[in-house]
């Protein structure tokens, strides 16, 4: 299948995205302030996950309950918060704003550089998958009586992936890719919106006109006909990050359509990831979506 070697590879190669060789389980966010949670990655077995559930339809997002509010954010190196030097990524930033409103509020941030829509959900390398911890988090609000709401940006990798360690890409190859990816989505959202939690995603951007992909610095297989075939595929993976937000009623982050990727001021110098002004765009684009249902 073709993800086989997505799992095989994903720690195994060095890139701007992954963990290095030797790699050894590390705090995944530093505490940012009193009230954000560091997640530290749990060695345990494997989980095993649900199949999807059969097509059901759910409520759209609703206001989030009065009082602080509980947020978990889940994806790859763009949620850990690569590139920024404070070391605070755009969740720290999110919760400042949050606690202005709703004070006592607090996030914990399960991003791993890396990780793509697989890891996710079944932990990579003995870690538990961020799906497993973000529930109990979401339990834990659950019997405080607080609201839930999660950050979800994931499928970076999963594209860089597919092209770098898939050999010859077919339009097959691409179609079954899709096809995993959207059951991903929904495995995961199926859980997510199942648990109570609120669900915001993001749309990904088009990673082949990065710097780091145009200048053939990092996944330095992939060619530029590849490059050409990713920037649809990413139009394809936003086409089911869509659909499955309308059927989850979860709320969209649009990424594709900003430059926060491809303008120098806002990119780190690996030229893939955003910088401290990256990150503050970035912070306030997911606040402008979470604000839909603070009040």
């Amino acid at each position: 299948m073709k993800r086989v070697y997505i799992l095989t590879a994903l720690f195994l190669s060095a890139c701007l995205q992954e963990i290095p060789a030797g790699w050894t389980p590390q705090p995944t966010a530093e505490v940012l302030s009193t009230e954000v949670v560091t997640a530290t990655p749990q060695i345990v077995p494997t989980p095993i996950l649900p199949s999807p559930t059969p097509y059901v339809e759910y409520p759209p997002a609703s206001t989030l309950p009065a009082g602080p509010i509980t947020m978990i954010a889940i994806g790859d190196s763009l949620t850990q918060g690569d590139g920024d030097e404070t070391g605070r990524g755009y969740p720290a930033r999110v919760l400042d704003m949050v606690n202005t409103i709703r004070p006592n509020s607090s996030i914990t941030n399960f991003g791993q550089s890396g990780w793509n829509s697989d890891a996710l959900i079944n932990g990579d390398q003995g870690v538990l998958g961020q799906l497993e911890r973000t529930i109990a988090e979401v339990q834990i609000a659950n019997e405080q009586g607080r609201g839930s709401v999660v950050f979800m940006w994931i499928g970076s990798n999963d594209l860089w992936y597919l092209y770098e360690y898939g050999g010859d890409v077919t339009d097959d190859a691409e179609a079954l890719d899709i096809q995993h990816f959207s059951t991903n989505l929904d495995v995961i959202l199926t859980s997510l919106r199942g648990s109570g939690a609120q669900v915001i995603i993001a749309l990904l951007d088009d990673q082949s006109r990065r710097q780091v992909a145009l200048q053939g610095e990092a996944f330095t297989s992939i060619t530029l006909d590849e490059l050409n075939r990713m920037s649809v595929q990413v139009q394809r993976y936003n086409e089911v990050i869509t659909k499955k937000a309308d059927q989850y009623g979860a709320l969209i982050v649009d990424f594709y359509s900003t430059d926060i990727f491809t303008n120098p001021a806002t990119l780190y110098d690996d030229g893939n990831h955003p910088n401290q002004a990256g990150y503050d765009l970035i912070a306030q684009k997911w606040y402008e979506a979470l604000s839909l249902i603070l009040e």
